[in-house]
């Protein structure tokens, strides 16, 4: 990326366009900074034009002196900024390219290995489990939406809670950790052992793993793409979420690996340069890939040419929610070296993560925990098939927290897609309660409606019985 007096202009501050505006100006650009979605306190605004010289504005703003328009990729494509510069012939990049450009700049990532991760579902568990995989034997930053962690023996330690995965958030993530490591660094090398692990003093982490949204930034070593089914449009419905992803493999830097799920042709087809490797990993048999698994009740069977393992898998959790977690993160994991016997362990440890289909005690009844910030109508299809199952040697009741937490969360749950699986699948739901204010829409019976996600537990909890089981669908940050 070429520096120097440069005139940028930087589009959409809700979603990590601020932190990006503010490299830019490190970089020697002149910066304009533009809220098109209006939702910036005006106090960050004034910030920005006194301590960083950025110009800002929620309106629009003539094109025709800058060199250069960020924007995100869900931008309505005919933004009256964009439009403009594709007249004028004047270089549109994406948010995910700029960062990518930005990060090549930054000394404190230099040496480390960058893994991106993005797809329709599967990104958070995907990350987590190769986390822990790539942990066994380096150090491992990992940034999803359950929070920015350090990784070190299997063991995670809190960074930092509250960041998005727009890309944006990369550098935010960089930062605070390069904090957290100096901060620790310096602490007193003589204090007693602490519960969780720390950075070695002057060590920087080996690998860093970034959950992204809609996309990469080409600056990762290894980009895995988990899955592009369940395709959406973004972009005010201009555009197809799964073209904006194939930016994993269109912004590929030569040497690097790209692992891909072998059931979408339209990835394992796309082109990406002699120079990129393409991995494909299965939990298909109807498919399969360079690394393949299957499931054998709760045994876990991964193959990958002539190494097979097997892994009995905890009993708490749906397996066969993690499948493609699971297999991609193996996939990954083999291709960063890590021994078969790590990637066995992990997976024979492994009890589910919060909020996504993992089994445990609330107030004495049995919940099934499903509410996490990807969840859709699939997933809630998904886990009323489960708690069914589990159901059947129970016989209790099966009470479901049905909902979203906040509209905003990626695209929300629409009230229509509930209505919709209500009506075909109301009748194996014993008692409903309905979280959120767009779901006071949803007529069902034996329906109670609540505010927020504990509400709606505790509702749930409180009308449950010890042989109910609670299903907990609620789309929500965690």
């Amino acid at each position: 990326m070429a520096t120097g007096q440069n005139n940028a202009a930087v589009l959409d501050l809700t979603h990590g366009g601020i932190i990006i505006a503010q490299k830019l100006v490190q970089l020697g650009y002149k910066v304009s900074a533009v809220d098109v979605y209006n939702t910036v306190d005006p106090a960050i605004l004034a910030d920005l034009q006194d301590n960083f010289n950025i110009k800002t504005s929620k309106d629009p703003i003539p094109v025709d002196n800058l060199d250069i328009v960020v924007a995100p990729v869900h931008l309505d494509r005919n933004y009256e900024m964009l439009q403009q510069a594709r007249d004028m012939g004047i270089k549109i990049v994406t948010h995910h390219k700029i960062v990518g450009e930005i990060l090549s700049h930054d000394k404190t990532i230099a040496g480390a290995k960058i893994i991106e991760i993005t797809g329709t579902k599967a990104k958070t568990s995907t990350a987590s489990i190769l986390a822990d995989m790539l942990s066994r034997k380096l150090s491992v930053v990992l940034h999803t939406t359950r929070g920015l962690e350090y990784w070190e023996n299997g063991t995670p330690s809190l960074i930092y809670q509250g960041l998005s995965i727009a890309p944006g958030s990369i550098l935010h993530a960089v930062d605070k950790t390069a904090s957290y490591i100096s901060a620790n660094s310096n602490s007193n090398s003589n204090s007693k052992p602490k519960p969780k692990p720390k950075p070695k003093s002057n060590i920087a982490p080996d690998v860093y793993i970034f959950e992204v949204s809609i996309g990469g930034t080409g600056y990762a070593d290894i980009g895995i793409l988990t899955t592009l089914t369940q395709d959406y449009k973004i972009a005010n419905e201009t555009a197809w979420a799964s073209d904006a992803k194939m930016q994993m493999l269109d912004n590929a830097k030569p040497g690097s690996t790209i692992v891909i799920n072998c059931t979408d042709t339209i990835a394992t087809c796309r082109t990406s340069g002699d120079m990129v490797k393409k991995v494909t990993f299965s939990d298909s048999k109807s498919c399969p890939g360079d690394v393949n698994l299957t499931l054998d009740k709760y045994a876990i069977v991964i193959n990958s040419g002539n190494w097979m393992s097997v892994v009995n898998a905890q009993s708490d959790y749906d397996v066969g929610s993690y499948t493609i977690a699971m297999v991609a993160a193996a996939t990954a994991a083999l291709e960063m070296g890590i021994e078969p016997d790590d990637i066995r362990d992990t997976l024979s440890d492994f009890e589910g993560l919060r909020g996504r289909m993992r089994e445990q005690i609330f107030e004495g009844k049995t919940l099934i925990d499903n509410s996490n910030s990807g969840m859709n109508i699939i997933s809630v299809e998904r886990s009323l098939a489960y708690a069914n199952t589990l159901q059947i040697k129970k016989k209790g009741r099966i009470i479901m927290v049905l909902g979203e937490e906040a509209a905003q969360v990626c695209e929300g749950l629409p009230p229509e897609d509930v209505s919709e699986f209500l009506r075909q699948q109301g009748k194996n739901i014993d008692e409903l309660v309905l979280v959120g204010k767009r779901m006071r829409a949803v007529k069902h019976k034996n329906s109670y409606y609540a505010d927020s996600l504990s509400q709606g537990l505790s509702v749930a909890s409180g009308i449950a019985g010890t042989d109910d089981l609670i299903l907990s669908c609620v789309k929500c940050f965690r």
